[in-house]
């Protein structure tokens, strides 16, 4: 069984910090890689178990005042995990990351499926397991709003990112149907 996440410690407490002015970075050189990739770990789950408790219609499905469906956030929230990671590696490696092209505001498939989805989910629990052994230290890569990260900060700005977003899909799920709107 991996490693658990030490109390008190996840992407969604991350994410609140960050919100309370901390750095990404120093959240991260405050946690082991074991830790950051327990909390990554521990919102794709988050994410695994929300797509497997909504039906098709519900993935698709337009509410409040947020644009995008659960399919579009699940889509948009794995293809930055997948981005996160392809940095990650990139900076683990010495090199200055040029391959990988972060999607800010894209939305995800909107017709994805739950079973696209869940076999995303699998492509980023593989991309995690082998982050594991991220050093800390080692050159870093800016990102657009949270200033330059390390490869380890690269990996826990996905879950964080993730818990992010897993909000905006709870909200999607609590809001009434919109009505349909050309989107």
């Amino acid at each position: 069984m991996p490693p658990r996440s030490p109390l008190g410690f996840s992407a969604a407490t991350a994410l609140d910090a960050i919100r309370a002015g901390a750095s990404l970075q120093s959240v991260a050189d405050g946690h082991s890689m074991d830790e950051i990739a327990a909390a990554v770990r521990d919102a794709l789950t988050g994410l695994r178990l929300g797509t497997s408790a909504v039906d098709e219609n519900g993935l698709h499905r337009h509410a409040g005042l947020e644009l995008w469906s659960i399919a579009e956030i699940a889509g948009h929230a794995l293809a930055a995990d997948d981005a996160a990671h392809m940095i990650a590696r990139s900076l683990a490696l010495g090199r200055v990351p040029t391959d990988a092209a972060f999607p800010y505001g894209m939305p995800g498939d909107a017709s994805a499926t739950r079973e696209t989805i869940l076999a995303a989910l699998k492509g980023a629990d593989e991309r995690l397991a082998t982050a594991r052994t991220l050093a800390a230290g080692g050159p870093s890569h800016p990102h657009e709003e949270l200033g330059p990260l390390s490869a380890r900060a690269w990996i826990l700005f996905s879950g964080v990112h993730l818990a992010a977003h897993l909000h905006q899909a709870a909200a999607v799920m609590r809001a009434r149907s919109a009505p349909t709107l050309d989107r």
